[in-house]
């Protein structure tokens, strides 16, 4: 059984995956956390733990198509083209040479 290790999230992230990757390791919705460190830091020491958990976590290993899984920047372009395809717009082809143009420049 491998141990599961505290990571900055790759897929999951606004600015450095820092809730991304505690809310995947606890399991818990990444946007709770990010509540959480605005609070903090309208405390005051919310932004100091983030940076320093921004320095002290490693990165994480993204898998195999969770940016677009996880809404990264290419999943509403391939969306947009999906129902271009299913109107008849595109091709097939086109469809595939778009998924393969995003998924590569990500």
């Amino acid at each position: 059984m491998q141990a599961r290790q505290l990571t900055r999230s790759e897929t999951n992230r606004r600015l450095a995956g820092v809730c991304g990757g505690i809310g995947e390791y606890f399991g818990i919705d990444p946007v709770l956390i990010r509540v959480g460190f605005v609070v903090a830091g309208l405390m005051g020491w919310g932004v100091l733990l983030y940076v320093v958990l921004w320095i002290v976590l490693p990165k994480g290993q993204p898998t195999p198509g969770a940016v677009a899984a996880a809404g990264g920047r290419s999943a509403p372009a391939v969306r947009i083209a999906e129902e271009r395809y299913a109107r008849g717009e595109i091709s097939a082809e086109e469809l595939h040479q778009i998924r393969g143009d995003l998924t590569r420049g990500s």
